[in-house]
């Protein structure tokens, strides 16, 4: 799975100045937008195919949308992939559904969990299903409400808010875990 940096945020790049550089943030965040596309998919070659093409935005007047220049491929690439994972994304939801335990609304993910999101998103990708790295992403990363959330994957606010805690917690377990093996791996090397 191709990493990305923090430094380089996939919920708050900036606009483009000129409609000539339309294919700029399609290059310059083509690293992001396939780790967002293969975290979401699980697979790299499902993550390619939801990868949009800059060359199709070409010609036109593209002044007026210099806004949702960067936020359109970021968008574009996570509904690629939802349409890809759609029909299980659905499947977990009623999973999601039965489940009492939701913690209610969270925040966003700290830079800290984020750096280790990034750094560890094989391990964490394959420890987390469909629906989880979802809602990872759009409430965790993207910051948005579980009830956008629920509208744009097409199910319940409270199989988001499941779904969320659950993806948080498996988190701090993996993340514990990867302390425990770092801890014992230079306990050894003493």
């Amino acid at each position: 799975m191709a990493a990305i940096t923090t430094s380089g945020n996939i919920a708050n790049s900036p606009g483009i100045s000129s409609g000539e550089a339309i294919p700029t943030p399609f290059a310059e965040h083509h690293q992001e937008l396939t780790w967002l596309a293969e975290f979401l998919t699980g697979d790299s070659v499902m993550a390619s195919a939801c990868l949009i093409d800059a060359n199709t935005l070409t010609g036109g007047d593209h002044g007026r949308y210099q806004e949702w220049l960067w936020p359109w491929p970021l968008e574009a690439t996570i509904r690629s992939a939802l349409d890809v994972q759609r029909v299980r994304v659905a499947q977990l939801s009623l999973l999601y559904d039965r489940c009492d335990c939701v913690y209610g609304e969270q925040a966003g993910l700290p830079p800290e969990m984020l750096e280790f999101l990034v750094r560890e998103s094989d391990l964490i990708g394959v420890r987390l299903d469909t629906i989880c790295r979802f809602v990872l992403v759009l409430c965790g990363i993207a910051s948005r409400s579980s009830r956008e959330v629920a509208l744009l994957l097409g199910i319940s606010e409270h199989a988001v808010e499941t779904a969320y805690s659950a993806a948080l917690q498996s988190l701090d377990v993996i993340r514990s875990q990867a302390l425990i093996e770092s801890y014992g791996y230079a306990a050894a090397c003493n």
